[in-house]
Protein backbone atom coordinates (compact mmCIF):
# COMPACT_ATOMS: atom_id res chain seq x y z
CA UNK A 1 0.00 0.00 0.00
CA UNK A 2 1.09 3.68 -0.40
CA UNK A 3 1.70 6.02 1.81
CA UNK A 4 -0.72 9.21 1.91
CA UNK A 5 0.93 12.15 3.51
CA UNK A 6 -1.59 14.85 4.53
CA UNK A 7 -0.08 18.56 5.13
CA UNK A 8 -2.27 20.66 6.99
CA UNK A 9 -1.02 24.88 6.56
CA UNK A 10 -3.40 26.60 9.21
CA UNK A 11 -2.52 30.40 8.51
CA UNK A 12 -4.58 33.04 10.90
CA UNK A 13 -5.23 36.53 8.99
CA UNK A 14 -6.11 38.01 11.97
CA UNK A 15 -3.54 41.02 13.15
CA UNK A 16 -1.74 40.63 16.00
CA UNK A 17 -2.67 42.94 18.22
CA UNK A 18 -6.44 41.98 18.43
CA UNK A 19 -6.90 38.09 18.22
CA UNK A 20 -10.23 36.80 17.60
CA UNK A 21 -10.85 35.11 21.10
CA UNK A 22 -11.31 36.60 24.26
CA UNK A 23 -8.09 35.72 26.51
CA UNK A 24 -8.16 36.83 30.16
CA UNK A 25 -4.87 38.57 30.02
CA UNK A 26 -4.73 42.85 31.06
CA UNK A 27 -4.01 44.66 27.71
CA UNK A 28 -1.20 46.78 29.51
CA UNK A 29 0.78 44.74 31.59
CA UNK A 30 0.03 40.87 30.01
CA UNK A 31 -0.98 39.37 33.59
CA UNK A 32 -2.83 36.20 33.25
CA UNK A 33 -4.99 34.34 35.52
CA UNK A 34 -2.99 32.27 38.23
CA UNK A 35 -3.45 28.69 38.90
CA UNK A 36 -3.24 26.80 42.61
CA UNK A 37 -5.49 24.20 44.17
CA UNK A 38 -8.68 24.00 46.30
CA UNK A 39 -7.98 22.49 49.39
CA UNK A 40 -11.50 21.42 51.20
CA UNK A 41 -11.30 20.44 55.15
CA UNK A 42 -10.85 16.27 54.40
CA UNK A 43 -7.94 17.93 52.30
CA UNK A 44 -9.01 16.88 48.87
CA UNK A 45 -7.42 19.08 46.45
CA UNK A 46 -8.54 20.03 42.84
CA UNK A 47 -7.36 22.64 40.61
CA UNK A 48 -8.65 26.28 40.62
CA UNK A 49 -7.57 29.62 38.97
CA UNK A 50 -8.03 32.97 40.46
CA UNK A 51 -9.04 35.46 37.38
CA UNK A 52 -7.84 38.93 36.92
CA UNK A 53 -10.52 41.84 37.53
CA UNK A 54 -10.45 43.05 34.05
CA UNK A 55 -12.80 46.31 32.81
CA UNK A 56 -13.17 47.29 29.15
CA UNK A 57 -11.98 50.68 29.33
CA UNK A 58 -11.70 53.44 26.29
CA UNK A 59 -8.05 54.68 26.77
CA UNK A 60 -6.06 56.77 24.86
CA UNK A 61 -3.72 55.13 22.86
CA UNK A 62 -1.06 56.85 20.78
CA UNK A 63 -3.14 59.89 20.20
CA UNK A 64 -5.95 57.45 19.23
CA UNK A 65 -8.84 56.26 21.66
CA UNK A 66 -8.74 52.60 21.48
CA UNK A 67 -10.87 49.52 23.62
CA UNK A 68 -9.07 48.08 25.90
CA UNK A 69 -9.32 45.20 28.69
CA UNK A 70 -7.88 46.26 31.76
CA UNK A 71 -7.06 44.78 35.12
CA UNK A 72 -8.28 46.99 38.16
CA UNK A 73 -4.44 47.20 39.41
CA UNK A 74 -3.77 48.93 36.05
CA UNK A 75 -6.66 51.49 36.06
CA UNK A 76 -6.02 52.51 39.91
CA UNK A 77 -2.00 52.85 39.27
CA UNK A 78 -2.97 55.49 36.63
CA UNK A 79 -1.38 53.13 34.12
CA UNK A 80 -3.73 53.43 31.57
CA UNK A 81 -5.54 57.00 30.48
CA UNK A 82 -8.50 57.56 29.74
CA UNK A 83 -10.78 59.14 26.72
CA UNK A 84 -13.24 61.25 27.16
Amino acid sequence: MEAISLCYNFELSFPKENPPFMARVCDVCGRGPQFGHRISHAHNVTKRRWNLNLQTVRAVVNGATRRLRVCTSCIRSGKVQKAA
